[in-house]
């Protein structure tokens, strides 16, 4: 896996290089809400705005890789507590169980009679 994806960036790596050398010489306006930025390099915007990409999806992955991390936390405290509890009941002594759970236990539920099958 790990492979595939060092040659999924190779690729994309080399990519975005041709892209840059192939519009090394050109120069763009930009125009952003009010601002005009006249005659800046195509080359200076695409590495610009990569970064700007890059930066900000990071931003937003890592809210949520906290949020998970705090979800496994709380799960894997749920789990401990979940665990010691059963721990608890399997060492409980017959004489701590209250009666009217051990009559709900062992009461055998009556069997339903069976209906005889009906011949169409």
């Amino acid at each position: 896996m790990r492979i595939i994806l060092a040659f999924l960036k190779l690729v994309i790596f080399v990519l975005a290089l041709f892209i840059l050398i192939a519009n090394a010489n050109q120069e763009v306006t930009i125009r952003l809400l009010t601002f005009t930025f006249p005659q800046v390099n195509l080359v200076t915007v695409i590495v610009v705005s990569m970064t700007l990409g890059g930066v900000l999806g990071a931003i937003f992955m890592a809210f949520n890789v906290i949020q998970s991390n705090s979800k496994i936390k709380q799960l894997n405290l749920k789990n401990r507590q979940l665990s010691q509890e059963l721990d608890n009941l399997r060492n409980a002594s017959i004489e701590e169980i209250p009666e009217e759970t051990i009559e709900e236990v062992v009461a055998i539920p009556e069997k339903a009679s069976p209906e005889p099958n009906k011949q169409q």
